[in-house]
């Protein structure tokens, strides 16, 4: 019944942009001394590029068979073989549809609330709150619900350098976002992936 009613829940996607992601960001709010900024290449001088003290990464790809059938292997292995997940992530289960972006700029900030001085009265510190000790299912039905988040999403998206989709377009990529140490949170698995610790750089080690 949830996943059916989610079904016709639709945002405009967020283009992969620094300007659009930290404006959300703002909107939600992250203060003004954090900042979304693009990764160039994988190359040592160009990751140097990037300001020191990276909280987050997330990443935009195209979905494609051979990803989708990693994934599937990744699965099966992760529920064979287990894994350890800290109680302390935050992490939210993807059913609104296109809201991948958004939910990839919410999982990099509210594992970093604390770093960044997100407050608690903003939009996303009062949601934060109201989904504390759910479960990942449990949270991403109520973003569904979450008028503020969803009112600066669509705000931000329209503010592109490309025309946003319609709500409810068929799109083939997709978000992801990453945090220490190292968590792989995309909202459209069925939980979260530890790819091991970071060793104090997250960005060397997601890239």
């Amino acid at each position: 019944e949830v996943q059916a009613r989610m079904l016709r829940v639709h945002w405009v996607p967020l283009e992969s942009n620094p300007d659009i992601l930290t404006g959300f960001a703002r909107k939600v709010g992250l203060p003004s001394a954090w900042e979304f900024v693009d990764v160039l290449g994988m190359d040592p001088e160009l990751l140097a590029m990037v300001p020191p003290g990276c909280a987050a990464v997330t990443l935009l790809f195209q979905s494609s068979p051979r990803l989708q059938s990693y994934k599937e292997e990744q699965h099966k292995r992760i529920v064979k073989q287990g894994q350890v997940v800290s109680p302390e992530l935050v992490y939210l289960k993807q059913y609104v549809g296109n809201a991948c972006g958004t939910i990839a700029c919410i999982h990099c900030l509210a594992n970093n609330a604390k770093a960044v001085g997100l407050p608690d009265a903003s939009p996303l510190g009062a949601f934060l709150k109201k989904i504390s000790g759910l479960s990942p299912e449990a949270a991403g039905e109520l973003l569904a619900d979450a008028s503020e988040l969803h009112q600066a999403s669509e705000a931000s998206a329209v503010g592109g350098q490309t025309a946003a989709p319609q709500v409810g377009a068929s799109v083939d990529h997709h978000f992801v976002a990453f945090v220490s140490d190292v968590y792989e949170l995309d909202g459209c698995k069925a939980f979260p992936v530890n790819h091991g610790p970071s060793q104090g750089d997250l960005l060397g080690a997601v890239a």
